[in-house]
């Protein structure tokens, strides 16, 4: 079963005493692999100011993964996280008939998020989804997306070592061609310089090809004509 979104002060109590409840304490350390990763995936992200997209916090190699923790950090500047979802590698592979319980929340920095294996059943082996974060691009610039406070737990409640690996997204504002955060004159004049060039010429500029399609002309122009003006002042 999937969890709403509760209360950030009530989040680690509640994840506290589900555990509990379902098993009694391990061992002091697990032995895991050590090449067990979490990570942020596409690990770079490119997307236009305006525009929605999602990424995925993954695991890779790791062994007995029964519940886990973690907050994924953002720059509020430049992003707005709008809805976290949860993955398929436990809800999909768990063998408890009663499934998962899923719980996040979105603050404006950073989402937390939690998962239960509900019940004393083995934890889920490999590499997956963990869950799926959406975010909306709200002003050019660049933002990490950092990893922190993560806890993995085998099926006997024992921390699995493991190592995190952080993502980074870069948002552009369509038609601001020298990333200046303005569109205005100066980058209708790059798109001009280079204008009437294909890919692999001495005169192309990719920064001019604004729709990447191997060639500077009027219809990169057009793009920047249509958003002269537009500021993230």
């Amino acid at each position: 079963m999937t969890g709403n979104a509760v209360p950030r002060l009530f989040f680690p109590v509640l994840l506290v005493s589900i555990l509990a409840l379902s098993l009694s304490p391990g061992a002091d350390e697990a032995q895991a692999s050590a090449d067990t990763i979490l990570f942020v995936d596409p690990a770079v992200a490119t997307v236009n100011v305006g525009e929605s997209f999602a990424v995925n916090v993954c695991i890779e190699d790791v062994v007995d993964l029964f519940s886990y923790e973690t907050k994924l950090g953002f720059d509020k500047a430049v992003l707005t996280a709008v809805a976290v979802e949860e993955g398929p590698f436990i809800r999909d592979h768990t063998t408890s008939p009663m499934g998962t319980f899923f719980l996040q929340t979105i603050e404006a920095d950073f989402v937390h998020v939690g998962c239960l294996t509900m019940g004393k059943y083995p934890g889920v082996n490999g590499s997956g989804i963990l869950f799926i974060v959406t975010f909306n691009a709200t002003k050019s610039g660049t933002s990490s997306l950092h990893l922190y406070g993560s806890i993995l737990l085998d099926s006997d409640v024992t921390p699995l070592s493991h190592s995190t690996v952080d993502g980074a997204v870069s948002v552009a504002r369509l038609g601001d061609v020298n990333g200046d955060g303005v569109v205005n004159v100066l980058d209708l004049a790059i798109v001009s310089l280079a204008y009437g060039s294909f890919e692999g010429e001495p005169n192309y500029n990719p920064d001019a090809d604004i729709n990447e399609d191997g060639v500077v002309d009027m219809r990169d122009l057009f793009i920047v004509a249509r958003h002269l003006g537009e500021t993230d002042s």
